[in-house]
């Protein structure tokens, strides 16, 4: 138990590194160049994330994955799903997104019979408004062995539901190079 509590903790710990270096990166880029945002989630296992872009097919099969580049199309592994228009498959109904959301990435994984999701989207809402809804979300969940860093540029919330032992991870800020706009990373699992 322990042991899953530091690998969560250290996946956490990644995926904000990840989401503040593409924040403050984005920022030495001339704005004339398109954004590019290279992420990466596990789950504790040795299996590779799996992520769809929207702007480009998903390939199911193994012979297309080995011959294509990873950064240019992906594939699903067994016991994997990704979707970019919706939400991922495993993700709880009840996670509440901005009107205005744009996913750009959304992946579902289910291993040893435990599953788990990532998500990353982009809302126009204001920070104070973003972060308002998911603190709200996140008492009511009452989650234990939680943290939270919550100020008018970054979003932090993790945690564990104590009732179903779901681990939650909310990571996220304003866009530099995109005035206006708040990009946020979830990463779920059950225990």
């Amino acid at each position: 138990m322990a042991k899953k509590k530091k690998v969560l903790l250290a996946c956490a710990a990644l995926a904000m590194m990840v989401a503040l270096s593409a924040c403050s990166s984005a920022a030495d880029q001339p704005k004339g160049e398109s954004e590019k945002v290279n992420s990466e989630a596990t789950s504790g296992t040795s299996k590779p994330a799996v992520t769809e872009n929207t702007n480009e097919a998903a390939t199911n099969t193994d012979t297309e994955a080995s011959s294509t580049p990873a950064t240019s199309e992906t594939s699903a592994s067994k016991g994997e799903s990704s979707t970019a228009e919706g939400m991922p498959e495993y993700l709880p109904k009840d996670f509440p997104l901005p009107d205005d959301a744009k996913i750009t990435t959304a992946t579902s994984g289910e291993d040893e019979g435990k599953k788990s999701a990532m998500m990353i989207f982009t809302t126009e809402q204001d920070m104070k408004t973003v972060s308002k809804l998911y603190k709200d979300y996140f008492t009511d969940k009452k989650l234990a062995d939680s943290g939270q860093l919550i100020d008018e540029k970054n979003i932090v919330i993790q945690g564990t539901e104590p009732d179903t032992k779901q681990h939650w991870s909310l990571i996220g800020g304003a866009l530099s190079s995109q005035e206006g706009v708040v990009e946020l990373t979830l990463t779920w699992s059950e225990s």
